[in-house]
């Protein structure tokens, strides 16, 4: 179903509405095909800078690993991310925060039982990135107040009180192409005020979450890489390349194995985890977009 001229960033603005027109259309194309696929959740497919092309049953863009939009998340514990990099400098400032990391069930269908230190998820047809943002973090962690806030500014616009969400913008965007997935991911990150709010997960999706230091976090998703790359499986610097062309260096954090071991004391065996190969291309993205 054509939707040419129509921008992922300018496609509704708000969130997904299963009764809009376009929407309604792509249902009613897909019906003679398959009944059940025509009653799932609709979705963009796009071309490389996020720009879309069409729209189509989700369950197609899996089928053949069409490109489309989705996002990533940094969930940080009671610190922005942003502010600890701002009000840091070479001999003083706030440490990074803790980030969420959890582990995958072992009967998920796809990576089974690896981790992965991003909150991640499909943009809807016509769903704003920040509404996909707001409603995957709600859905996935419990975590309601950036929905509950894009909620209030949409029912009362004339609203003159600011409301801080702890949800930022979008960061930046980069492009994931794997034999499996294709997708232009939006990146954002979330502060979770843990006086204000908790996590909560579901059993069936998620094995283990915590939050975990970040320059653990950096050491174990470079180890994991490392082993990617030795067994010849890794499928990084193939499409990450959106900003400025060159491929993302997968240099290891400053600290070793032991010396962090000695910092933090943890009853997890960080230095094992094997991540999510597409949340480890979001990964190095997200480490060059840090960098600049």
């Amino acid at each position: 179903f054509p939707t040419e001229g129509r921008s992922s960033s300018s496609a509704n603005g708000g969130g997904y509405d299963p009764n809009n027109t376009g929407v309604v259309g792509v249902r009613q194309l897909f019906t003679p095909l398959n009944s059940q696929y025509a009653n799932m959740e609709i979705v963009d497919m796009v071309n490389r800078e996020g720009r879309v092309l069409g729209s189509l049953p989700r369950p197609y863009v899996h089928t053949w690993n069409i490109l489309h939009r989705g996002i990533g998340m940094v969930v940080s514990k009671d610190v922005d991310i942003f502010e600890a990099l701002l009000d840091g400098d070479d001999n003083a400032g706030k440490a990074m925060p803790e980030v969420y990391v959890h582990q995958r069930t072992s009967t998920k269908r796809i990576f089974p039982s690896l981790y992965d230190m991003f909150v991640g998820g499909v943009s809807s047809s016509g769903e704003d990135a920040k509404w996909t943002a707001a409603r995957e973090v709600a859905e996935e962690l419990g975590l309601t107040r950036a929905l509950n806030v894009l909620e209030k500014n949409e029912e009362d616009v004339n609203v003159e009180e600011v409301i801080v969400n702890p949800l930022s913008d979008k960061l930046f965007q980069c492009t994931v192409c794997t034999s499996y997935n294709r997708c232009v991911v939006s990146m954002f990150t979330y502060c979770c005020d843990t006086a204000l709010e908790s996590i909560t997960w579901q059993e069936e999706e998620v094995a283990w979450g915590d939050y975990v230091p970040y320059d653990i976090v950096q050491l174990a998703g470079d180890m994991s890489i490392a082993r990617l790359v030795e067994k010849g499986v890794w499928p990084g610097s193939s499409c990450n390349k959106d900003d400025g062309g060159k491929d993302v260096d997968s240099k290891q954090s400053e600290l070793t194995i032991e010396e962090l071991k000695n910092k933090y004391d943890k009853d997890y065996s960080w230095d094992t985890w094997d991540f999510v190969p597409d949340g480890l291309l979001v990964w190095e993205a997200w480490k060059a977009f840090l960098s600049r």
